[in-house]
């Protein structure tokens, strides 16, 4: 009998799709599955495009929940497991299809994981926790309000639950083990996220001419500032910038470009869909990011997949399997750090190709987008995959 796969979200998924933030058939690995169910924590109104499009040809059901909102809060007593399971007997099961066997993924390791956790358990099959956070590191610039300390300690104790109960962690890379206990190695296996990224999205034209090209990516928030990056592209010449992105400390950037007389050399655009993103970042000539994070930054990836060369910043919160013997012009987070990545990436223009290639391969190595959702899938049905051990057997 084929397995229906229940996807549970703790977001709105039509917001996913009209940022253009996934990619087609995102909850369909490998396009294994036949059926599909989304469990939605919080109301939304995805219609049937975007089902279409997330579950990639496969039958799908939408089952809409108002789980996550005050009213959620008060009548599961803080989501309390039996309350929460209750609520799952009520409004989730009866809409599931009868005579069938499930498989449950939900996407996070906190409410959606609990979630899930709690309905495998009631359906008796098998569940896998997709993790994309470092919970236990944030950046000291970021801000915490009492709002997002109590909703902390909520996710922490959901968190808790999850990883006890799920039968499966995926964190989608290394870093996040550091999020997990040793306990639970042993059936945590590190999957890569799907990334959509096609091979006639790869960079082949190395060639320069006028400026150097370059773009960063991502929300401008503490954290991921782009001041030292700003800083030490000031002594060169022959630059243009492109910041893709908006965020809080977008005013103090644009301060900084009008008080340095930079406004020909930096291109503020507020949002591309991904699509076209991953399409026009092999037109550029280098991929440059600093982040106070530590996870590998989804637009990191990208442009690795496509082979643009790559400034970032060390990484100093956690240790990263997949950066090990990367490629990439390493730089210490300020402004002397970047001044001294340009120069080198500057130096050795006539390797830009093969500093390209390298770049391609090594991430493919760890990220390539069909392999990643083949793993995903064999690990949802439990199928043989060589590359899928437990994090203590690595």
């Amino acid at each position: 009998m084929t397995k229906t796969l229940i996807v549970v979200v703790a977001a709105r998924i039509t917001e996913w799709v009209e940022k253009g933030e996934v990619s087609p058939g995102y909850f369909n690995p490998d396009s294994r599955f036949e059926q599909i169910v989304i469990v939605s924590l919080v109301q939304d109104a995805a219609g049937q495009d975007v089902l279409r499009y997330l579950c990639g040809g496969a039958e799908c059901l939408f089952v809409p929940l108002n789980f996550l909102s005050v009213s959620g809060l008060l009548s599961s007593a803080g989501f309390n497991a039996y309350l929460t399971g209750f609520y799952i007997k009520k409004w989730v099961v009866p809409k599931l299809p009868t005579n069938r066997e499930f498989v449950v993924r939900s996407y996070g390791d906190t409410f959606s994981g609990k979630f899930a956790a709690i309905l495998a358990s009631f359906l008796r099959c098998r569940s896998v926790a997709s993790i994309h956070t470092t919970f236990t590191h944030l950046p000291p610039q970021e801000v915490q309000t009492p709002k997002s300390k109590i909703i902390r300690i909520l996710e922490g104790w959901s968190r808790e639950y999850a990883h006890r109960h799920i039968d499966a962690l995926a964190p989608v890379y290394s870093p996040i083990m550091a999020s997990i206990s040793v306990s639970y190695h042993d059936k945590t296996y590190v999957v890569p996220n799907a990334v959509d990224v096609k091979k006639n999205d790869r960079k082949t034209d190395f060639s320069r001419s006028g400026d150097l090209k370059i773009i960063c990516v991502g929300r401008l928030v503490p954290g991921k500032s782009l001041l030292p990056i700003l800083e030490g592209l000031l002594k060169l010449d022959q630059w243009h910038l492109t910041i893709v992105g908006s965020g809080p400390c977008e005013g103090e950037i644009r301060t900084w470009v009008m008080k340095h007389g930079k406004e020909t050399n930096v291109t503020f655009i507020a949002s591309m869909r991904n699509k076209e993103l991953i399409a026009s970042l092999k037109d550029f000539d280098l991929f440059v990011a600093h982040t106070s994070y530590a996870e590998i930054p989804k637009t990191v990836i990208e442009a690795g997949l496509i082979g643009l060369p790559i400034i970032l910043n060390q990484p100093v919160a956690t240790a990263s399997q997949e950066y090990v013997d990367a490629p990439i012009f390493w730089a210490n987070a300020n402004a002397d750090g970047y001044y001294n990545a340009f120069k080198d990436f500057w130096a050795c223009r006539e390797k830009w190709q093969g500093i390209g290639h390298s770049t391609r391969k090594h991430f493919e190595r760890w990220f390539e987008p069909v392999f990643a959702g083949k793993m995903m899938a064999d690990l949802l049905s439990q199928s043989e995959n060589d590359c899928l051990r437990p994090w203590n057997e690595e």
